[in-house]
């Protein structure tokens, strides 16, 4: 199975990492910019076009490692659910924007 990467996203007002799976953004890890008190990391997992609306999955973290695992989880169960046909939809889309 072709593994999770990260890059860093240096245009992001905060910081920034962007998951990948292969070719294909699945999600982002981010510095959460809100108040004092409120969890320090923030994580999106999912992409469109390739899901339904509501399949993605969002959360917050207090630490970096945290919010880094939870995104793991949130991928496994994302994942099981898709067909080679949803990886397609999102290249074909991207291509299409391009």
């Amino acid at each position: 199975m072709t593994a999770l990467t990260r890059r860093h996203d240096s245009k992001a007002p905060e910081e920034t990492w962007r998951i990948y799976f292969g070719d294909i953004q699945a999600g982002t890890i981010a510095k959460n910019k809100g108040s004092i008190g409120s969890p320090a990391w923030q994580w999106f997992c999912g992409f469109y076009p390739g899901s339904h609306p509501g399949e993605q999955s969002v959360g917050t973290a207090a630490s970096f490692a945290e919010a880094r695992s939870a995104f793991e989880s949130a991928w496994r169960a994302f994942v099981s659910r898709r067909s080679p046909g949803d990886f397609d939809e999102w290249r074909r889309h991207q291509a299409f924007t391009t």
